[in-house]
This record gives C-alpha cells, sequence and structure tokens, in this order.
C-alpha cells in the first residue's frame, strides 16, 4: 500500500477553505420549513391553515406541501400544494367538525424541487366537546399544540350563540374547559371556541350545537348577614347565586315554639338580595330567617339553617361606672365572624365604636354620666367588609365622675364680628357648662360667655363682640362642674388675621399674608386659601401652603371674567394626631377686593367666516344684573342675553350694521352701560 501524500502546509489550509466553503454555501442554500400559526375550522368542517413563510433570499423555492392526518402518530397524507412562495394560507378538505386533524408543512425547493425541509411543528385543529352534566353544561377542548406555541395567546376565547343568530363571548380563560350555568330552562344554544396568535391570524374550533335543559337546583344563596335595624325591624341579604335563571327566592323562618321552617314571604328578581322583616321579634329575642331560590325550570335550592340575629343584653354597674353586654353567637355571616365591635350613642347621637372582642361579652368602662345610652353589637367578617348589627340596648345612666377635661377644638372666625369657639369636654360627670374667655395679648383673659351643660362632648359659642377684620384673639375655656365651682382649663387658642395688599405694579397680583394658627392639638398641617368670587365659596382650594409658609401670591387674571367681587379666606388644618382623634379646619376673616370692571366689546364678525359668533368679554363684572342687546338699524331688538356665556351668531338676520347696548355693575355695585355698533358680515 502507498503512502498518503503529504500536503504542505500552504496547500492544506487551500483545501480546508476550500472544505468550509463548499459546506457554508450548502447550508445557506437550504430553506426551512413554514411556522404554521393557526387552524380555523370553517363552517362545513374544512381548515384554513395560516403559517409564516421562510425566508428565501437565494430564490431556491419551489413549493409548499401540507400534510394531515387524523391522529398525531399519523400515517400522514399530502394534503395539498401550494406554488407561491408569499402564499400564506390554505384551506383543506378534511372534516374537523366530526374530529381534531392533525397538520404539518414542509418546503420544497432547489432545482426542480430537489430538495426539501424538515418538517414544521404539527399542530392539531381545536375539538369542543360538550358534556351535559347536572351541575353545568361542561366545555372541554385542546390545545394546538402541548406545550403551546410561544406566539399563541395565553386565553382561550369561550363564544355562545344564543339567542339563534346572535354571537357573543361567554369569558377567556387559560383552561382546557370551561363551565357554562344555562340561562334558561331549556331552548337551542350553540358554542365554539378560538385562540388568537401575535401574527395577527386566529384559530378557531368545530362550532357545538344542540338543546339543553337546565337540570341543576340553583346553587343556595350565601347570607351575607342578618342584621337588626334601630326599629327592630330584621334585615336578611344574601350574595346573588351564579344561576342565571333564578327568578325568585322564598322566605322561611324558624318557628322557635314547634322548631319547624315556615314559609313567610318572596322577593321577586334574582338581583333582589335583600329582605326585610318588619316585626320587631329581634328587640326581645333571636330572629332566625332563612332564604332559598327558585330557577326558571322550578328547581329549588337548599338553604342554610344556621342564620340568627344578635341579641344583645345590658347591665349597667352605678357604683363601678360600667355597662356590661352579653349576646349570641351570631351565625350566617360569609367568611364567618371575625370579631365583635361594639358601639354606642350618646342622647340620640351618632353610634361610635369603643372596643371589639372576639368573645360574646364586654365591658364598657368609660360609660357616660347622666345619659341616655344606646349600645349595639356589630359581628364583621374576616374580610372586614361584610358587618351585622344587633338590636340596640338602651337604658339611662346613673354616675358621679369629675369631668377630667376641657379642650377647645378651634376658634374660627364666622364674619367681621363674630368668632366662633367649638369645645370638647369630657362629659363623664354633669357639670354647669364652659365659661370662654378671651384676651388681646396671650395674658390677660376676660369672661365672654357661658356655654350650658347640654349632655353632649360638642359645644358651640360665638363671641359677637369682636372685631375680627382688625386683630386676632386668644380664647380658652374653663368648666364649672356640678357645685358652680371653677374647676379645668383648656390650653389657648389664637385665631388668625388675614391681610391683603394690590401689587402695585401687577395688576392682578395680590400678596396675603396671616399669623400663625394657635390651639390644635394634632397641630397645623398647612393652611388653604380660599378666592370667594361674588360671595360664592369654592371649596376647592387655590392654593396650599405648609405649616410654616404665612404667606400667598394669587393672580387673579384667570378669574377676571367670573365676577365682580373677589374675596379671599385662609383655613388652618389640623395635623392627624390630635389626641382625641379630632381633625379640625380654623377660618380666618375674610377681605375683599375691589378692581375697576372691564368690557371687551368685538365690532364685527362673520357667522360664515373665522369669527362666527359674536361675544362682549367681562373682567369683574356683576353677572346678577348683566343685560346685553342688539338693535337692527330700524330700532328692533335683534338679540338679548343675561348670560356673559351666551354669544350671537347672528340668527337670519342680513349683513350690516348692528347697535349693541351692554348694562352691568362693576365690583362697587355701580350702574355701568355700553354702547357702539357691531358689523355683521355675510
Amino acid at each position: 500500500m502507498g503512502k498518503r501524500p503529504i500536503l504542505g502546509s500552504s496547500a492544506y489550509l487551500k483545501a480546508i477553505l476550500f472544505i468550509l466553503t463548499f459546506f457554508v454555501g450548502q447550508l445557506a442554500a437550504q430553506l426551512n420549513a413554514p411556522e404554521l400559526r393557526c387552524l380555523e375550522v370553517l363552517s362545513n368542517g374544512q381548515v384554513k391553515i395560516t403559517w409564516l413563510p421562510p425566508a428565501d433570499p437565494a430564490n431556491l423555492f419551489f413549493s409548499y406541501e401540507v400534510f394531515s392526518a387524523n391522529n398525531s402518530t399519523g400515517p400522514f397524507a399530502l394534503a395539498g400544494t401550494i406554488g407561491a412562495l408569499s402564499t400564506n394560507t390554505f384551506v383543506h378538505s378534511g372534516n374537523a367538525n366530526a374530529t381534531s386533524l392533525y397538520y404539518f408543512m414542509r418546503t420544497v425547493y432547489g432545482s426542480a424541487g430537489a430538495s426539501v425541509s424538515g418538517n414544521s411543528d404539527t399542530i392539531r385543529t381545536l375539538f369542543l366537546n360538550l358534556i351535559p352534566a347536572a351541575v353545568d353544561l361542561k366545555l372541554v377542548y385542546n390545545n394546538l399544540k402541548t406545550p403551546k406555541l410561544p406566539s399563541s395567546s395565553l386565553t382561550f376565547t369561550i363564544s355562545k350563540e344564543y339567542p339563534i343568530g346572535t354571537w357573543n363571548v361567554l369569558g377567556q380563560t387559560n383552561n382546557l374547559n370551561y363551565q357554562d350555568t344555562l340561562t334558561v330552562c331549556q331552548d337551542s344554544m350553540s358554542y365554539g371556541v378560538s385562540l388568537s396568535d401575535n401574527s395577527g391570524c386566529f384559530s378557531a374550533s368545530n362550532v357545538q350545537r344542540g338543546k339543553f335543559t337546565d337540570l341543576k337546583p340553583p346553587n343556595e344563596p350565601y347570607v351575607d348577614s342578618i342584621s337588626v335595624m334601630p326599629n327592630g325591624q330584621t334585615v336578611l341579604s344574601w350574595r346573588v347565586p351564579r344561576d342565571p335563571d333564578i327568578i325568585k327566592y322564598y322566605i322561611l323562618m324558624k318557628d322557635l315554639g314547634t322548631g319547624s321552617n315556615v314559609y313567610i314571604d318572596t322577593v321577586l328578581g334574582r338581583l333582589s338580595t335583600i329582605y326585610t322583616y318588619t316585626p320587631t321579634t329581634a328587640m326581645t329575642s333571636v330572629v332566625r330567617l332563612y332564604v332559598s331560590a327558585l330557577d326558571s325550570c322550578n328547581n329549588i335550592s337548599t338553604f342554610n339553617e344556621e342564620p340568627v340575629t344578635i341579641f344583645l343584653e345590658s347591665k349597667y354597674d352605678v357604683c363601678a361606672y360600667q355597662t356590661s353586654l352579653t349576646w349570641n353567637v351570631y351565625k350566617g355571616m360569609h367568611k364567618n365572624v371575625a370579631e365583635y365591635r361594639i358601639y354606642y350613642s350618646v342622647n340620640g347621637g351618632a353610634f361610635n365604636q369603643i372596643g371589639s372582642t372576639t368573645q360574646t361579652t364586654y365591658t364598657h368602662t368609660q360609660a357616660g354620666a347622666g345619659k341616655n345610652l344606646c349600645y349595639i353589637v356589630r359581628a364583621i367578617n374576616t374580610e372586614g367588609l361584610i358587618s351585622a348589627s344587633s338590636n340596640p340596648s338602651c337604658f339611662f345612666s346613673k354616675q358621679v365622675k369629675a369631668p377630667n377635661y376641657v379642650y377647645i377644638k378651634k376658634a374660627s372666625v364666622v364674619n367681621d364680628k363674630a368668632i366662633e369657639v367649638t369645645v370638647l369636654l369630657d362629659t363623664v360627670v354633669v357639670s354647669k357648662g364652659v365659661e370662654i374667655h378671651r384676651s388681646e395679648n396671650g395674658s390677660q383673659y376676660t369672661n365672654v360667655g357661658f356655654v350650658s351643660y347640654n349632655n353632649t362632648r360638642h359645644y358651640s359659642f360665638t363671641d359677637a363682640t369682636v372685631q375680627a377684620n382688625k386683630m386676632s384673639y386668644y380664647y380658652k375655656a374653663i368648666v364649672r362642674d356640678s357645685c358652680d365651682n371653677i374647676r379645668n382649663s383648656s390650653s389657648q387658642t389664637k385665631t388668625m388675621l388675614l391681610k391683603v395688599k394690590q401689587d402695585e405694579a401687577l395688576l392682578f397680583t395680590q400678596h396675603l399674608s396671616w399669623n400663625d394658627y394657635l390651639g390644635f392639638g394634632g397641630g397645623v398641617s398647612g393652611y388653604n386659601v380660599y378666592r370667594i368670587i361674588n360671595k360664592e365659596l369654592d371649596r376647592i382650594p387655590i392654593g396650599f401652603t405648609d405649616a410654616q409658609t404665612t404667606q400667598y401670591t394669587d393672580d387673579l387674571e384667570d378669574a377676571a371674567a367670573a365676577g365682580a367681587q373677589i374675596d379671599y379666606l385662609v383655613e388652618a388644618v389640623e395635623g392627624i394626631t390630635n389626641p382625641y382623634g379630632l381633625q379640625e379646619q380654623s377660618l380666618s376673616n375674610s377681605l375683599s377686593v375691589y378692581l375697576e370692571g372691564r368690557l371687551y366689546v368685538p365690532n364685527a364678525f362673520a357667522p360664515e367666516g373665522k369669527n362666527k359668533t359674536w361675544k362682549p368679554i367681562t373682567h369683574f363684572i356683576d353677572k346678577s344684573e348683566y343685560r346685553v342687546m342688539v338693535f337692527n338699524r330700524w330700532g328692533n331688538k335683534v338679540y338679548e342675553t343675561n348670560n356673559d356665556n351666551d354669544s350671537w351668531d347672528g340668527g337670519t338676520y342680513p349683513a350690516g350694521l348692528y347697535v349693541y347696548l351692554i348694562s352691568y355693575k362693576n365690583s362697587r355695585g355701580e350702574y355701568q352701560e355700553a354702547k357702539g355698533t357691531v358689523y355683521l358680515f355675510r
């Protein structure tokens, strides 16, 4: 045997380069299979196939081949050939209404189609099965491919044809099944499933049709709560079951004597979920009410026999100054009871929460003295969204205890000659009332009024002997007990004095300043600045400053057209750390700003041109007596309005010169008139 020739290094490298160039050229000349994306089952069972063509920079394409089979393992048969590279759809005449069909494609390329690409992904048509069940109608279907194509949507769209001829989206899901609750007793319906692709096409299943009957009893209505109203009536509420064909609910009641359930009423309509039992039985004992649903096929649901009202009883200890509350375990709440919250009312006022517990007893150790007290207990579910109240338990408390505090909530300016002082008083014990003391320097105080005790914590006094537009004042409150002795004294409070100065150089600019407000237990969080136009306060402030900033600059230009009289007002806002849980606001005095009214009147307009209407523009005008009239050359009135937002469009009047007369009041209340002419172009 002869020896293999040994190549020199240069010849060896050339040979290697030739071999690499040959194989790279061969690889570059290969075409990939198309990317299958969607299979749409048409109404006749044929399948529309959609794909993405492969890249063919060397123009080697010859044809596509589509293969089909009835199962994933084959045998696959040629279903069609497509001769254009740009074609991306093909309709196969197979019957996908009877079973799921499987498809793959490949690309034929090269001279006379001598080469064939590898196979594309094999995907199958969506095949929908309907499985009637005692509970729901179940829809079952498959993926195009497992795992899903990366370009497929994450969710299937479920569609339903009902009534016949009307398709609607029933829902969307990423599951391979979907349950539909029938909305009628019996009728014909059709269903379909689709899956979109990010390339723009979509896959659709076969359509399943049939006549279906609702055999399922409605779901049991979940009782949200059974609650006692302040008047002793009982309110039962429940959640709407998922069954759309519910037509009414039966209300049942437990007869505590016989132990049997007795029908008492009917509530019509699926979305009606509240029933009021008007007898006041819940004021003296527990009440048990139940609810059952009936659908259009006369299927009736089960009902929950647990719902029972909370029956609250109270006992007041005049020696320990406390109220002992007891009640039964509450049943009949969605998601169960997380806690019981205890509320009480003083002298018919609002109910305030005083505590919470997971037990069925509670002791209130701070019951009001000498007052009409009412208690209720409220059960709260674990979500914190549903509550149920007990009957109110009311009595008059007899208790002797000294006041613990007196606190001025705020001192707020009412007008130039009046300041309102509101006081919070500890009402555990009866007292004579509260004296209101005022000072101009914060050290020397004078008694300016007295508020008699009236069994509430909140008091108000209006000091009408002030000049609130000239100075700020200090106040403090002093309690006189039941023996008329001076007792507790509050800390002092100081009102705000607002000053306004107009900018000498800028017509619309106003500079506001005021002193710090003093007295909030939660401190001042900031100040709201309000602009009052024509004596109407817009509760949305024009500005806000922090607690350290007591000045503000306002530009009135945007309000020039709104009215004649401009006033300013500052409101101090309390922070959130008040020891009594309050958050108050206090007002300063209000100050008026007077600016001369201005009127801008166009001298021409063209309804068919650029300026289609004629409208005077007003700045600082009193609009309460504003009036515009337009006359033709014969003195006949052709237009009139009292609204400065209205404009004249010329109506059907001819082109020509018209005379206008505008009457109004300026910011000082003086009557003014403006006359002139306006030309109407046609």
